[in-house]
């Protein structure tokens, strides 16, 4: 036996590798939610999701309004306005730098506040921290 969905290993590789993916996603949305600590996919993605939204399109400019329908709402608030800060973060240098990588922009926020000081000696030692 190959796999967990299909005896076609390519298929399975796919299908984990999306799985993963869609994963690795949450878990740095939940981050950006909430830096201070990690989230458990089972429990944020109830808290996170129990929300009606609404789309608006104005002057070339869309606004999504969320209503929560979660009991936790005002905690629910606050980790949707860290996401929101987050995402407009990207956008102001993503104008200011046509060329800046979204993702990766978004990832150096998420990082600078899980870590907010990075001590210098680690600096000097890991060159990939440093960048």
């Amino acid at each position: 036996m190959r796999g967990f969905t299909t005896q076609d290993i390519a298929r399975c590789q796919s299908s984990a590798r999306a799985v993963a993916l869609v994963y690795n996603w949450w878990s740095w949305y939940c981050r950006a939610a909430k830096p201070e600590s990690r989230m458990e996919a089972i429990t944020s993605r109830a808290l996170l999701l129990a929300a009606v939204g609404r789309a608006t399109k104005h002057a070339r400019k869309t606004t999504l309004y969320l209503t929560p329908m979660h009991a936790a709402k005002t905690a629910l608030m606050l980790l949707i306005a860290n996401i929101r800060a987050a995402l407009s973060h990207v956008t102001k240098v993503a104008e200011q730098y046509p060329d800046a990588d979204r993702w990766k922009t978004l990832l150096d926020y998420i990082v600078a506040r899980i870590i907010p000081i990075r001590p210098q000696k680690l600096l000097e030692t890991c060159p990939l921290l440093a960048g």
